[in-house]
């Protein structure tokens, strides 16, 4: 089977699902992927390889600001059309667009030419995020982002997912989100993140961490549509009644100034020496950090950008052996009723402080919930399981049956 994937986001690419479940466990399958995706640094347009896979990069002129960063922004639309109409000549089983509106209509346009299939692949509402934007953002940046969410949402559920031959989301609240603008339930398929079937062996080969009390871990991006101070002022109340705790958030906002905000926020509660900010980690580093931890948080601003994520970091978390504490959410709330891997609590400071120390002062409670978490992941979460999914509706796909 190939496919010929447009993404949105950069390469090397850091999304564990992309990398994970394409680049290793579908290839594993048989699966060829083409990818078109976006070159990070000034560069000529040409191709780069990982795990085998190549990824054609395009044209991106140095400095990317100002006039250059138009043009730049027009080079990738370019290529965009050209790379996917140069795939008209010897086409793949699949045209794939990930979260992307050019590249889906170029998608489109060479998969209905060449009589393939075509799928688009949601991991996250962008529309709704830019119409979001726009009601905080300054003028005109809070005009570019109305007119963008307003024409996104009308090309891709009016037209891009309409005429699509199936649709992935991410969640089971995706797909009925995205069920409410019109697009039948039946040409959609819910693909949930997961972790890679490694974490388990990385467990193995680290049975001699030892939990460290009072250490709290936070991972993952610190955007701030996230709206983390939560935990940052849930700390603060930690930090009363457990002098000892010490809370790290481990990763960083996808501007610096995201990151920045929580620091000074600390900063001003007189908590510097009890908060830790790692900046982004390797992957394996981070799960150290969360191993390590006795306590580990997942929280989901409740919004409707964030409501149909799927939360990697739970699952590593319930990987890993530790007990979760997270805010109701559609996903993470079923996932901790079906495990009991942790507690589940309404969103806000208070809620996530009293469930962080009643974890803190009660550690035999904590364990029994770290424990429930493995077989729960690897019975239903790994890459390996959700590829072997996924390669099955692909192949019900081109076989009409879907």
């Amino acid at each position: 089977m190939r496919i010929f994937c447009s993404t949105l986001h950069w390469f090397p690419p850091r999304l564990v699902d992309v990398v994970e479940l394409f680049v290793v466990q579908l290839a594993r399958r048989g699966v060829v992927t083409d990818w078109y995706a976006q070159r990070g640094e000034p560069g000529p347009h040409g191709m780069a390889y990982l795990h085998g896979q190549v990824f054609t990069l395009p044209l991106n002129l140095p400095p990317n600001k100002g006039i250059t960063k138009l043009i730049n922004k027009m080079l990738y639309w370019f290529f965009d059309w050209l790379i996917a109409i140069k795939h008209i000549k010897n086409p793949p089983d699949i045209f794939q667009a990930r979260d992307k509106y050019v590249g889906a209509l170029a998608g489109l346009f060479a998969a209905s030419f060449s009589k393939k299939k075509f799928v688009y692949w949601m991991s996250y509402p962008f529309p709704e995020h830019d119409l979001e934007m726009a009601k905080t953002a300054s003028f005109p940046r809070s005009l570019t982002h109305q007119i963008r969410g307003t024409l996104g949402k009308r090309l891709l559920y009016g037209f891009i997912m309409s005429h699509a031959d199936h649709v992935f989301v991410q969640s089971e609240q995706m797909l009925e989100d995205v069920a409410n603008y019109g697009v039948p339930r039946k040409k959609m398929s819910p693909v949930p993140m997961g972790v890679p079937p490694r974490i388990f062996d990385w467990v193995k080969s680290n049975e001699t961490q030892k939990i460290e009390p009072g250490k709290i871990v936070y991972t993952g991006t610190m955007a701030r549509v996230r709206r983390l101070e939560v935990l940052i002022e849930a700390f603060v109340l930690v930090h009363k009644s457990k002098p000892d705790a010490h809370l790290y958030m481990v990763g960083d906002g996808n501007t610096p100034d995201e990151r920045a905000d929580l620091e000074a926020l600390a900063s001003r509660h007189g908590l510097t020496d009890a908060i830790t900010f790692t900046g982004f980690l390797p992957m394996e580093q981070a799960w150290a950090h969360a191993a390590s931890a006795q306590v580990c948080l997942s929280p989901f601003y409740p919004t409707f950008l964030l409501r149909s994520c799927s939360p990697t970091k739970l699952l590593e978390y319930m990987a890993l052996g530790r007990p979760v504490v997270a805010n109701d959410h559609p996903e993470q709330s079923a996932i901790l009723q079906q495990s009991g891997a942790g507690l589940c609590v309404p969103w806000g400071a208070e809620s996530f402080a009293g469930a962080i120390v009643e974890l803190l002062v009660d550690p035999e409670k904590a364990q029994d919930m770290g424990v429930c978490g493995p077989a729960w992941v690897a019975e239903n979460r790994t890459y390996d399981k959700l590829a072997a999914r996924l390669h099955a509706r692909y192949c019900a796909l081109l076989e009409d049956k879907i």
